[in-house]
C-alpha cells in the first residue's frame, strides 16, 4: 500500500488552496488573509522607496520577514536618536524609539495604507457582515512599561491617519497598554472613546519572562471579544459591535510615555485571520 507523506498532503491542499479566487475584494476564500509571524530573521527592511529604512522617515516602510510575510511599518513622530526603530531579536522583532519626546512610536499593519488611499484588499482588512469571524493576536514582552504610554492590538476603521494616533480613528476595538496597565478601549461612529481597565497588567520584561498574548477576535455581525493570555479579562467588556459594512483592519500601535526613557518591545508573534484557521479552543460566545 502507498504511503502519503504530511508534506505531500499539506502541499497538495496549498496547491488547491492557491488556485481559488476569491470572489470579491472584501471576501478572501482561498485564506490567503492568515498570517503568521514569529520574526525569525532575514529581516529585509527598507522605505517605502526601496532605500535603506531611516531613522526620520517621511514614508511608510517596509519588512519582510524570514517566512515570507510583509508588513508596513510607520514611524511616529520625528525621531532624534540614532538607534533603529525594528532590529532583529532573539525572540521576534525589536522595536526602539527614543527619549527626545513623548508620543513617539511606531505603527505597523498589513499594508492598509493611508486615510486618503485605504487599501481595500490587503491582509489585514475584513468587512463586517461579509467576512466569517476574524482576529488579530499579538505576543509581545515591554522592556519598562513606565516608557510605553500607548501598545494597542486590534481592529479600526479606515485609512491610517496623518497623525498616527489612535484617538483620531473614529471606529476602533483594541487592547491597549498604558503603562503596564491592560486596558479595553473602543469608539464607535467618532462618538466618546471607552476605556475599560481589565484588571490585568504587564510587568517589565526579566530573565523570568513577562510575555503577553494580547488578542481581538470579531465575529461576522461585528461583535468584539478582548482576550488576555486566551482568557476574557473578568469585567464584562462583550458589548462592543462594529456596525454592518464596516471595513476594519488589523493593526498594532506604540507610542512612548514622558521624556526619560528610552521604550523597547520585542514582538514575539502576530497572528491574524479568520477564526476558523485558528481551530477550537473553547471561545463559544462569537454567535450573534
Amino acid at each position: 500500500m502507498a504511503v502519503t507523506s504530511f508534506g505531500a498532503v499539506r502541499g497538495g491542499l496549498l496547491a488547491s488552496l492557491r488556485f481559488r479566487a476569491a470572489t470579491t475584494a472584501s471576501n478572501d476564500p482561498d485564506n490567503s488573509k492568515n498570517v503568521m509571524s514569529r520574526f525569525r530573521p532575514p529581516f529585509n527592511y527598507t522605505d517605502g522607496l526601496g532605500g535603506v529604512a531611516k531613522v526620520d522617515a517621511t514614508v511608510g516602510q517596509l519588512l519582510v520577514e524570514g517566512e515570507g510575510n510583509a508588513f508596513e511599518i510607520n514611524p511616529e513622530g520625528t525621531f532624534s536618536g540614532s538607534a533603529p526603530q525594528v532590529a532583529v531579536n532573539d525572540n521576534g522583532m525589536l522595536l526602539i524609539t527614543d527619549a527626545s519626546a513623548a508620543a513617539k512610536g511606531i505603527q505597523f499593519d498589513l499594508g492598509y495604507g493611508e486615510s486618503a488611499s485605504e487599501q481595500l484588499n490587503c491582509r489585514g482588512a475584513f468587512v463586517i457582515g461579509t467576512d466569517e469571524a476574524f482576529f488579530l493576536r499579538v505576543r509581545l514582552e515591554i522592556g519598562d512599561v513606565s516608557d510605553a504610554s500607548e501598545v494597542a492590538v486590534g481592529f479600526v476603521v479606515g485609512g491610517r491617519p496623518a497623525d498616527g494616533l489612535l484617538d483620531t480613528y473614529g471606529n476602533y476595538a483594541v487592547l491597549n497598554v498604558d503603562d503596564g496597565t491592560i486596558n479595553i478601549e473602543t469608539r464607535l461612529n467618532s462618538g466618546s472613546a471607552s476605556v475599560t481597565d481589565t484588571g490585568a497588567t504587564m510587568i517589565d520584561f526579566d530573565s523570568t519572562g513577562s510575555v503577553v498574548d494580547l488578542e481581538v477576535r470579531v465575529s461576522k455581525g461585528g461583535k468584539v471579544n478582548f482576550l488576555i493570555n486566551g482568557a476574557e479579562p473578568t469585567t464584562d467588556v462583550t458589548g462592543f459591535t462594529f456596525d454592518d459594512a464596516d471595513r476594519v483592519n488589523a493593526m498594532f500601535l506604540f507610542l512612548s510615555d514622558l521624556i526619560g526613557g528610552d521604550p523597547t518591545i520585542v514582538i514575539h508573534e502576530w497572528e491574524s485571520g479568520y477564526l476558523s484557521a485558528r481551530g477550537p479552543d473553547g471561545i463559544f460566545d462569537l454567535e450573534d
